[in-house]
């Protein structure tokens, strides 16, 4: 006699394996993390050939012609989804006038780190190599794949930058789930908004510089050329203008990751 399942969705776990998900649910905490931020300015139509039609550039000259990207390489030595490596490209952005940075494409060390990013924030993960050394001047190199460098940062931390001691950070992103039937029409189409918590640390005024060192059709980080690099991240901001103004950084502190909301499905 055939022996029916008994496994119903009330017993599912929180992901796939549903009998051993890869992850767990939010919020996610790290510790003792490593962030180099290179803000610059690209070319405006380049970028917007990237963003969804529902979110607004910020423009970074009278004319339009320019935007402002960011590549961030971070260094996740403990966190409840494991330690690893992240570099991610952004864009300053706003959604319905709220500001923040629309996620472009990241790179990650760990299958825990791209399938929770994924599937639950939209982040548009994939693995890479990450190299991130510490030594008279911070390090990290993006390849992918092995063999082929992608981007660099080189980055000298010099003064602390006074201000709050939080720093919450606003991340658009767009949530896409195919179709297994119809390939044109995905299942899951979200835009998403995650809330990043740098907090219980420092930011440092930085000078340093960021490399596109291959072009790569597979990982082009290259299609948001840079313009030009921004300066160093103001020491002591006094006026809004000066506190929302990016530059050239390291965070060394906490971080943690809690709030994700679903803005809307299109």
């Amino acid at each position: 006699m055939p022996i029916p399942g008994r496994l119903t969705k009330d017993r599912f776990g929180y992901a796939m394996p549903v009998d051993a998900p890869l992850y767990t649910p939010f919020p996610l905490y790290y510790e003792d993390v490593r962030i180099l931020l290179f803000p610059y300015l690209t070319d405006a139509a380049a970028a917007a050939a990237l963003l969804p039609s529902q979110f607004e550039l910020v423009p970074a000259d009278p004319d339009g012609k320019y935007a402002i990207a960011q590549v961030v390489f971070a260094k996740y030595p403990f966190s409840n989804i494991g330690a690893y490596n992240e570099v991610a490209q952004t864009l300053i952005v706003t959604y319905k006038g709220k500001p923040g940075a629309y996620a472009v494409r990241l790179h990650v060390t760990s299958d825990q780190a791209m399938c929770a990013g994924r599937e639950i924030g939209g982040f548009p993960k994939k693995l890479g190599i990450i190299s991130f050394v510490e030594g008279s001047t911070l390090l990290s190199t993006l390849e992918s794949p092995t063999g082929l460098p992608i981007c660099s940062g080189e980055l000298d931390p010099m003064q602390p930058v006074q201000g709050p001691e939080d720093h919450p950070t606003t991340f658009y992103s767009l949530r896409v789930i195919p179709n297994p039937i119809d390939a044109a029409t995905p299942t899951v189409c979200q835009l998403i908004e995650t809330v990043w918590d740098l907090y219980g640390g420092k930011f440092w005024s930085a000078r340093g510089l960021l490399h596109f060192n291959g072009n790569s059709a597979l990982n082009p980080y290259h299609t948001l050329p840079i313009v030009q690099q921004m300066p160093p991240m103001n020491t002591n901001p006094q006026t809004d203008l000066e506190r929302n103004t990016p530059g050239v950084a390291l965070f060394r502190g906490q971080m943690k990751i809690a709030k994700v909301t679903v803005l809307e499905d299109f």
